[in-house]
């Protein structure tokens, strides 16, 4: 059986007499596997291997210590991703901002009309939130609706003008960009309309 040989201890300077504080120890090797092991987990999570992914991604959680909870935090994180994307979790509750969240990451999967139904919720609970307003406009105009994205967004910049110059670029505006009724929001000829 091997012994392990202990670093000294380091000297800290001070004003009163010379003090030594022990090294804290750290398993390098345990910490090398955990990070080889998150490391395959992320490539499996590329390829789409979610259930092998989070398999691994808990393996780094457990593996981890408590020296490294950075590395722990990521792998749960990953692993609830990966629980998610397997349906293995139920969605959040009736949470507004849980329902906005979730009718973005809806929206960004292109699962337009699921994200409208979420941003539903997220309005019902918070009708002036431009945020919210925003996102439906977007969302519209990745459907097509040029006066229904106009009419979204028109609501939202009327809440906070910075969406106006959000929208001349975002690229969710892209199918309507060139349309009268969404040019009037973003370049108005005339006073606002509420």
């Amino acid at each position: 059986m091997a012994t392990t040989k202990k670093k000294p201890a380091i000297e800290i300077a001070s004003t009163g007499p010379t003090r030594l504080a022990p090294e804290k120890p750290r398993n390098v090797a345990a910490y090398e596997a955990a990070v080889a092991e998150f490391a395959t987990a992320s490539q499996l999570f590329i390829g789409r291997a979610y259930a092998e992914a989070k398999t691994k991604f808990d393996a780094v959680t457990s593996m981890a210590t408590a020296d490294e909870p950075i590395l722990a935090d990521r792998a749960r994180t990953y692993a609830s991703i990966c629980g998610q994307r397997l349906g293995l979790f139920a969605p959040a509750g009736p949470d507004p901002d849980s329902s906005y969240h979730q009718g973005v990451f809806a929206s960004n999967a292109g699962r337009l009309d699921e994200a409208m139904v979420l941003f539903d919720k997220a309005l019902l609970a918070h009708p002036d939130d431009a945020s919210v307003l925003y996102a439906r406009a977007a969302v519209r105009s990745m459907q097509g609706s040029a006066d229904g994205a106009a009419a979204e967004l028109r609501k939202a910049v009327a809440l906070d003008t910075r969406f106006r110059y959000q929208a001349a670029s975002d690229p969710d505006f892209d199918r309507v960009r060139d349309e009268a009724a969404f040019i009037d929001v973003i370049e108005p000829t005339s006073a606002p309309r509420a």
